[in-house]
Formats: structure tokens, sequence, C-alpha cells
């Protein structure tokens, strides 16, 4: 008897947080802009609703993540939900003080979180403090100090004031390759972006510091050694070293690797695809065989796959190739080609897009709506939106959702 006593007791301690209360009223206390409907909206919570401990937590988390609440408490009693908020201020004014070009303070403020006639958030704060050092240290200035502060004003409001001192630009005195680099630093220059400081280049922004600009150069780099035949190539470590004159040397540390060579290339259609359509295809693997490797040649094969297979009426097929490489430094690649489920794009959605318009993104895509979905076409798409973004991070992902909706 005494255990089974306990037993109920254990059983009531752990099924009381987990029992629910119906709401009869909410209650909201200290909202001064924000109208009661609104923060209703963002709690997800009304009348008649049941509530227990678990869903309370859940509306303290909805009602911060509005970011528009500095403080949040609620308190569930007698039926009666009473939420009191403290509000964050408003935004009246950002201030850039020792910004006077309008071509700078535009590139800071595309990068920010917080803005006029929004609820200030002291993360998010001190989030842009940190931003607006980095974009002025892609923009070359390097040595750039930000001193932020608050000005309280009535309503409470405030303004932001940034005083900025922007220092000399960071010049680039030496460009240095090192490494197993196999190529003259006279060829490599001419393929990166980044150019050395010498005065009579007084137009050019590109002899000044830029992180973007260096991990272009790195791509750019890789590309040509990939289009070389160095297939493993690897070009790491690229950094910049401070010199006694507070200029910098760029160093772009270069791994080739071994030289690779196309070998056996072939294609595997589906039974019902036509071979004698893809000979232009198998032209081009005889006059690739034993040729140093190179990406743009294989990007160039897929190209004319999707071609092939689009005029044909094959159009929801996916490509793509395996590669094998063998003991004598050949790549040996076999592209296939297999049909895919028949259906049509009803609709494409964007998000995520901050800085680039729409029409921007939407003029990139291989796909419309009301096209049948080709997963090629797909991967040109996400390969289109990458290249709008210097450093190649805009574009995250594309895929389908529920087989009609292509969302980026």
């Amino acid at each position: 008897m005494k255990l089974f006593l306990k037993i109920i007791v254990i059983f009531l301690i752990f099924l009381k947080p987990v029992l629910a209360d119906v709401i009869k009223k909410i209650e909201i206390i200290g909202n001064q802009r924000i109208p009661n409907e609104t923060i209703l909206m963002f709690s997800g919570v009304k009348i008649n609703d049941l509530i227990n401990n678990e869903q309370v937590n859940q509306i303290l988390k909805k009602l911060y993540e509005s970011n528009f609440f500095e403080n949040v408490s609620i308190d569930f009693n007698n039926n009666n939900l009473k939420i009191t908020l403290i509000e964050f201020p408003i935004i009246n004014e950002i201030i850039y003080d020792g910004i006077k070009a309008s071509k700078i303070k535009n590139e800071i403020q595309k990068n920010l979180s917080l803005k006029p006639r929004s609820s200030f958030n002291k993360v998010l704060f001190l989030e842009d403090q940190k931003n607006i050092l980095s974009t002025l240290k892609n923009l070359g200035y390097y040595f750039a100090t930000i001193d932020s502060y608050i000005e309280e004003i009535s309503d409470n409001r405030i303004n932001i004031i940034n005083e900025i001192k922007l220092g000399e630009k960071a010049k680039i005195k030496k460009i240095s390759f090192v490494g197993n680099k196999i190529f003259k630093d006279r060829k490599l220059r001419n393929i990166i972006i980044s150019e050395e400081y010498k005065f009579w280049k007084f137009i050019s922004g590109k002899k000044y510091l830029n992180n973007d600009l260096i991990k272009l150069d790195e791509r750019l780099l890789k590309n040509f050694y990939l289009n070389s035949g160095f297939y493993d190539v690897n070009v790491n470590s690229s950094f910049a070293k401070i010199m006694a004159d507070n200029t910098f040397e760029v160093i772009f540390n270069i791994d080739a690797k071994d030289k690779f060579y196309f070998g056996d290339l072939n294609i595997s259609l589906p039974d019902d695809f036509q071979p004698e359509n893809y000979n232009e295809i198998n032209e081009l693997f005889v006059k690739l065989k034993d040729e140093p490797y190179s990406i743009n040649s294989v990007e160039k094969i897929i190209n004319k796959i999707d071609l092939i297979t689009t005029n044909e009426e094959y159009k929801t097929i996916n490509a793509f190739v395996e590669e094998n490489i063998s003991n004598e430094n050949k790549i040996n690649l076999n592209f296939i080609i297999e049909e895919t489920e028949n259906f049509f794009v009803e609709r494409i959605n964007v998000f995520g897009n901050n800085i680039t318009r729409e029409n921007v993104i939407r003029n990139q895509l291989e796909l419309d709506e009301g096209d049948p979905f080709n997963e090629i076409l797909k991967q040109k798409s996400l390969n289109n939106l990458k290249k709008l973004s210097p450093n190649g991070n805009e574009a995250r992902n594309i895929y389908v959702h529920n087989k009609k909706e292509v969302i980026c």
C-alpha cells in the first residue's frame, strides 16, 4: 500500500505541469505603440485556448523573436493570462559621422540589420558595428575604427550615432604565390583581379586590400588550374601580411599536385533514347581523349547533353558524371543520363533576397513557371545565381517542394 501511494504521488507530481487550463481572459500591459491585436498575433494565443507551462514558454519565445520587446513576462492565474511588456525604443535616425562619400555610406547600409523607424535591439546593434567595420575593410579601409553610442530623445525614441575614423586605405604592395605553383608569378597575376599598388593606378580600386576580391581571386586561380589539367589543386591559406609601412603583402599558397588527362569518356543512355542523337558527343569524346583535364570541357559536354535531350523532347532528365581516376593520371568519365518523374513547375518562390531584387534573381533562372522540371536546368540556375555574388555565397540552394513549387 505504501509503495502504491508513492507511485500515485510521483505520478501527480509529473502530471501537474502537463495539465492544461482554459484561457478565459487575456490582459496585455505595457505596450505603447504596438496594438493588442498584433501582440496576440505574435504570441499565437487566443481566448478559450488550452495552456500549460510548455505553451507559456512558447509564447515567451515568439514574443522575443518578434524583436519588438526588450522584456516580456507572462503570468497565468485563475484562467487569466497576463502579458507584461517593455517595448524596445524606436530608432529615429542613424548617423554616420566621419563618412562624407554617399557611395561608402550606401555600401555600409546594405549590410545593416537596424534601420530608421525600426525597433532598437542591442544584439543587432553590436552586430551592426562589426558589419560596418567588415564593410569598410572590404572597401580598403583596413585601419578604420568605430565608436557607436545611443542618444535618447522623446517618446521612447533614440538616435544611433556612429563616429567613424576611416584612416588610410590599405594598399597592396606585393602579391606573392608560394608552394607548388607550376606557373610563373606573372602568369598568375594576370589571372586574378587584385593588383599591386602603383602610383599611376589612381583610378583602379583593385590595388586596395579587399577580402571579397581575394576570395574571388582564389576561385579564379582554382578554375585556372582545373582547366589546365590539375584536377586535385588546392589554393589555400591565402592571407594578407602587414608590412612595416602599413601596406600589405597578399600571399596565395598553391599546391597544384599532379597533372591529369582525360582517359575513356562514355555516355550511358536510357533504353528508349536514340544513340545516334548523341553522335556529336561521341565525336567530342574522341577529341578530348588524352588531352589535359578541363572542368570547362566537362561543363561543355553537360550543356550539349542538355541541348540534345531538350531538342529531342526528353524534357525531364537528370545528367551527372561518374569519375574514375586511373593509376596513369587519367580521369575516366561516364556521363549518365536518366529519366526523372514528369511534372511541371507551378510556382517559383524566392526567399532571403535582402540585397538583390527579385526580378534580377528570376532573370538568372533557366526554369520558368509552367515549364516541365529539368534537373540540369535547375543546377544551371543555381550556378547562375552564385555568379551574382563576388564570394559565391548569395545562392544557398534551389529545391523542389511537393513536385510543383521551386524554392530559391
